[in-house]
């Protein structure tokens, strides 16, 4: 009976312990700040390179403002995405069967030599965007009507591994007082308002204000959230550029610590 009064009592004291620790290594909630509200992504195109340029590395987005009829003749150049936010572009890849893009289109493409031209009846606004070594920072761009619309600082490699990446592009849409819920990318990611206005909230940093035409960039494994504090909505790029194997997209239960 003693025997049996003692058993009882220690699986009790053992059932207690493992509710304690089960108590302590629970998840924390999500709190609600952490959430998406008003938030649309939508996908754009994505592509996979063997490997980034050697040495520091940094993003750029190129900005063409091309009238009907322009043709551009472009080099063999770094893996770029094409991305047309008004008119339409024709993409005359080396080998490959031409591509037509409209508004709100983008295309991948690896390093061959091209051709863009406009074949519509009006201007055609478009982007190419890639990671350039820093050792073409300085360097003419492909044709006058170019403009270098945003540039990242330098990178350092030992944050980017030799293995190959997956390149993706994505356009976020936050409604007025929305936002992207608090995530965390694991690799390069790049920032770019096509429309509005947003605040990039970064852990431990002070937030990023951007407006039209301006853009931003972060090393990989940065806690962020971006919000539209505005009434009208924000439409923004994002481009991000992930090694192959690490996670794309981690979301987080709390907002960026401050």
């Amino acid at each position: 009976m003693v025997w049996i009064l003692r058993t009882s009592k220690l699986r009790l004291v053992v059932l207690a312990v493992t509710l304690v620790a089960c108590a302590s290594t629970a998840p924390s909630a999500t709190n609600p700040d952490a959430l998406p509200r008003g938030e649309v992504v939508k996908k754009l195109d994505a592509g996979q390179v063997g490997s980034l340029p050697t040495g520091p590395v940094y993003i750029r987005f190129v900005r063409f403002m091309q009238p009907p009829g322009y043709v551009i003749n472009s080099k063999q150049h770094v893996p770029s995405v094409v991305y047309v936010e008004s008119g339409a572009q024709r993409l005359v890849l080396a080998g490959e069967l031409p591509v037509d893009l409209v508004a709100g289109q983008a295309k991948f493409h690896q390093s061959l030599t091209h051709q863009h031209l406009n074949p519509g009846s009006i201007q055609s606004v478009w982007y190419s965007i890639a990671v350039w070594p820093s050792s073409a920072r300085g360097q003419p761009l492909v044709d006058p009507i170019a403009r270098a619309a945003f540039e990242s600082s330098d990178f350092d490699r030992t944050s980017l591994p030799q293995v190959a990446y997956a390149e993706v592009l994505r356009q976020v849409t936050l409604a007025g007082g929305g936002t992207s819920g608090a995530h965390r990318f694991g690799g390069l990611a790049a920032f770019y308002v096509l429309s509005g206005s947003i605040s990039i909230k970064r852990a431990h940093r002070s937030s990023v204000l951007l407006g039209v035409g301006q853009g931003a960039a972060l090393p990989p494994g940065t806690d962020l959230q971006e919000t539209n504090a505005g009434p009208n909505q924000a439409v923004y790029l994002e481009y991000i550029v992930t090694p192959v194997g690490e996670e794309f997209e981690v979301p987080l239960s709390q907002p960026p610590a401050a």
